[in-house]
């Protein structure tokens, strides 16, 4: 009910449309309810706004079709706050507040007051702002819900629509790259390879033949995606979980990260359509085409401007995309902590970065100990794999990775500190001042 009459008032003033109205009320209703769910309610709130098909799906426009941008935001706000409220009211208090979690609110906090003085409010209502904004609150939040395993579920739900979202594109549109109903194929493949972690592990618990049938649309959609980002990210990340399953001796888990290459190469090897799309991107006339020319311009033209600006940047997330567009063909600056950088220096870098850098601590202590905490891995290699395509792509403006950068490395920062060595005694359940502690007492500095 309060889902539908917030839908309602956010749809008037966003268009004094009934039509957005309706579409307010049944999707904040839909998240309120969600929120009832209780702890399980996050991910899945996460989850489901990052893969939803807010755009055109053959179109090459970001301009989203049926939903405004303003909806967009909304619908943003309200997946990552409902859950948090809703719990807060039912459970009460769970984590004590420490000082590194009051400074990264205050971070954000001054970031949305530099955007604000740069902008004002109503240029600041876009999904690019919202959604790097709200990595930081979707982090924040995550610290509230403690238990990982809430993960696993909506990861591989998650996974399995954008799946079946990409069929239905590739086969509505067989010689186009697929992924526009993201926004754009290399959001698409981000995506990707932010789920596939958590898909694969769900459908290995599961069945092997299900674990089969996800590693096979993996590779498919990932190749129809033409995301050669994606690409190297996903080599990334399978580089290092075998460093981390030999450092750990798991000859088993190792023999089935054969198993999925095996399936991998063969269904390249064995596809003609697979097999002209990757021959096709990485041809010997990369070098010279217009993608790799433009990182070029990029690099040169963000640096110029970071020098001049270094601190705080332009003050307004997409600057940098603004002036490309001005000056090149491409809208865009081809590598997302450059781009970022421009546009709101090295403070905004650095917010941008904690994320990663939980993420990188988990992978660094589970090698250092030689463990392989599952959960744990797959959420850090999802983050990372997120990251790796980021050096190619301004992937903090696209509200779908920021959400699952934001809320995974939230989840992360929680279980730092119950990664230890095999033979020591673990907790069975994160209590409250460890939960708050992990964060608190090493997450950047592990």
């Amino acid at each position: 009910m309060i889902g539908a009459v917030v839908g309602l008032i956010g749809g008037m003033l966003a268009e004094k449309r009934p039509s957005t109205a309706i579409e307010l009320c049944v999707i904040i209703a839909g998240i309120v309810s969600l929120a009832m769910l209780g702890d399980r309610a996050f991910p899945w709130a996460i989850v489901i706004v990052a893969v939803a098909p807010w755009y055109p799906f053959t179109a090459h426009s970001a301009a989203p079709a049926g939903i405004n941008q303003k909806a967009i935001c909304i619908v943003i706000a309200s997946a990552t706050l409902a859950p948090w409220l809703w719990s807060l009211g039912v459970g009460g208090r769970r984590t004590r507040p420490n000082p590194r979690t009051l400074l990264m609110g205050l971070l954000y906090a001054g970031l949305t007051l530099l955007i604000y003085t740069t902008l004002g409010i109503s240029k600041m209502i876009t999904p690019v702002i919202a959604g790097y904004i709200f990595a930081g609150i979707a982090f924040l939040c995550a610290r509230r819900f403690t238990d990982v395993r809430s993960w696993l579920t909506p990861g591989f739900v998650g996974l399995v629509i954008l799946l079946a979202l990409g069929a239905k594109a590739y086969a509505g549109a067989p010689t186009e790259r697929v992924g526009y109903f993201v926004g754009y194929p290399i959001t698409y493949g981000a995506l990707l390879v932010g789920l596939i972690p958590l898909g694969l592990l769900f459908a290995f618990r599961h069945s092997r033949w299900l674990a089969g049938v996800i590693v096979a649309g993996s590779v498919a959609m990932l190749v129809f995606s033409e995301s050669r980002s994606a690409w190297i990210a996903t080599g990334v990340v399978l580089l290092a979980l075998v460093a981390l399953l030999v450092r750990g001796r798991q000859l088993r888990a190792l023999a089935l990260i054969g198993a999925v290459l095996l399936i991998g190469l063969g269904l390249i090897a064995g596809t003609g359509q697979l097999q002209k799309v990757i021959e096709r991107r990485v041809n010997s006339k990369t070098a010279s085409s217009e993608s790799v020319t433009h990182r070029i311009w990029s690099l040169n033209y963000a640096f110029s401007q970071i020098g001049k600006s270094p601190v705080f940047g332009a003050g307004a997330p997409g600057f940098s995309a603004g002036e490309a567009n001005n000056r090149t063909s491409i809208g865009a600056i081809d590598d997302g902590y450059v781009s970022v950088t421009v546009d709101m220096g090295l403070v905004g870098l650095c917010a941008a970065l904690i994320p990663i850098l939980i993420a990188l601590a988990v992978l660094a202590r589970c090698l250092r100990f030689g463990v392989t905490p599952p959960l744990e891995l797959a959420l850090a290699l999802g983050v990372i794999g997120m990251a790796v395509v980021t050096l190619f792509y301004d992937s903090f403006y696209w509200s779908q990775i920021d959400l699952l950068f934001g809320a995974m490395g939230g989840a992360l920062s929680l279980r730092i500190n119950q990664i230890v060595p095999a033979g020591a005694a673990r907790a069975r359940s994160v209590a409250v001042e460890p939960a708050s502690d992990a964060f608190a007492g090493g997450a950047l500095a592990s």
